[in-house]
């Protein structure tokens, strides 16, 4: 017989090998095998139907000896009965099965799902789970999923119409490919037969683009100084008024760092790794635009992050702007990304360079040795655009009332007559020649691309 003493001194002999593993007896059939590896296995022999067999009922320490014992007195206990153990094993495997609850399920999807993707993908991931999933399959198997629960999953978030009667369609749809991926998971364990959100999504389709809300410029003094006036946190005061003179994505804007911005040559280098599309461009920073910079720079200097909520400590949400601008009174009438239209029409019809404007608006989505160039495309013509469109919305905001584009145009660039690049073109051209070749091009590859 075995003991706890013993079997702690066991280790593997010489004539132990991986098909070969060492093995001492107990008692009535129970039996410990010593692998090559060092791991102690618990094994159960019995015959059954006149066939000699086996079960395997753990490992060694996690399984201590009594706990074999009694383990191999149970399967003795069947065969008494003329129960298969291994028979009795799959269909206890096959219950666990079918009491297993969908949430519970879920969670160890999305337990392994961490691992596997990054933090910010994992943590939408994870609020979708806990806000619409888990709550509505509360108590469900997982074997008993069907269509209609989650179908009725979807009713429930499209019920959550914004004040247009929209509903959050996108969320919808992420939703159910959630849903869908942790039963595509299930059905290859043979968990499951069906997946039943196959042609849920169908259901659902793409709200149409449409552009975002912008005012009329007629309002846009308005707009302006009403900003400027804003009574909440000073922090989202400065965040409208920094996305106004630079039209950038509000996403940009949230994930600025402090390290992006390079104030000696007045540059904002947007780096953006987070999104399906890397976006990696140059913004050109106005006065306007350094002045509220250093003012956030008193404010958030110590953290990453350029408007960090220094109470929640993270960045700003996605809705921050919107949710002021609708304070604001402008709910249905403006939101953050409309900036962004306001100026592309404006600086085209002030009569700047469409193509300049364009690379200016980031539009370029590429990720390539000629998207490195591009950045830094016309780049002095768009440092005068910055300039100008930040004058203008100074120039609205103060008097109030809109001048007609060429007056507008020729008063503002009357106060540029001795805007200075201070040599920045040079510096820009060595951090461009720079970014080229920390992207690998060959000196044959630039002299064919300067061509």
């Amino acid at each position: 017989m075995l003991s706890d003493s013993k079997i702690r001194k066991l280790k593997p002999s010489e004539k132990c090998t991986p098909s070969r593993p060492d093995k001492y007896s107990d008692q009535q059939g129970l039996q410990l095998l010593v692998r090559n590896t060092g791991t102690k296995t618990w094994i159960s022999a019995y015959r059954f139907d006149g066939k000699q067999t086996r079960i395997t009922l753990g490992t060694y320490p996690i399984m201590s000896l009594a706990e074999a014992r009694q383990a191999n007195t149970e399967i003795k206990a069947l065969l008494a009965d003329g129960i298969d153990p291994k028979n009795k094993k799959r269909q206890d495997k096959l219950a666990n099965i079918h009491a297993q609850k969908f949430n519970d399920y879920a969670l160890d999807w999305l337990a392994e799902r961490k691992r596997n993707v990054k933090p910010r993908t994992y943590q939408q991931d994870y609020n979708r789970m806990h806000k619409d999933v888990l709550p509505h399959f509360e108590g469900i198997a997982l074997k008993d999923v069907s269509f209609d629960d989650c179908k009725a999953m979807a009713d429930n978030i499209e019920s959550r119409v914004n004040a247009e009667k929209m509903p959050p369609r996108e969320v919808t749809r992420r939703t159910i490919d959630l849903v869908s991926n942790i039963l595509r998971r299930a059905q290859r364990e043979r968990l499951i037969e069906s997946n039943h959100t196959e042609g849920l999504k169908e259901l659902y389709p793409k709200a149409k683009t449409k552009h975002m809300k912008h005012v009329e410029l007629k309002e846009l003094p308005k707009l302006l100084q009403d900003i400027e006036s804003y009574h909440g946190h000073e922090q989202t005061r400065l965040a409208m008024k920094f996305l106004a003179y630079s039209f950038c994505r509000t996403i940009e804007l949230r994930m600025m760092k402090w390290e992006h911005i390079d104030f000696p040559n007045r540059l904002w280098r947007v780096d953006i790794d987070n999104l399906k599309i890397a976006r990696k461009h140059v913004v050109p920073l106005s006065d306007q635009m350094l002045a509220v910079l250093k003012e956030m720079k008193a404010i958030t200097g110590e953290y990453e992050y350029v408007f960090y909520h220094t109470g929640m400590h993270q960045p700003y949400s996605a809705e921050f702007i919107n949710n002021a601008l609708d304070i604001l009174g402008y709910a249905g009438k403006q939101t953050g990304h409309g900036f962004r239209h306001i100026a592309s029409t404006n600086l085209n019809e002030l009569g700047y360079m469409g193509d300049a404007i364009e690379k200016q608006m980031a539009h370029d989505k590429k990720s390539s040795i000629r998207a490195v160039y591009n950045h830094a495309q016309h780049l002095e013509e768009r440092r005068k655009i910055m300039q100008v469109w930040a004058d203008f919305l100074d120039l609205l905001r103060d008097t109030g009332e809109v001048v007609d584009f060429q007056t507008a145009r020729q008063q503002i660039e009357s106060s540029l007559n001795n805007y200075q690049s201070d040599g920045l073109e040079a510096i820009d051209k060595r951090d461009l020649i720079q970014a080229l070749i920390n992207k690998g091009i060959t000196k044959i590859e630039l002299q064919m691309l300067l061509q």
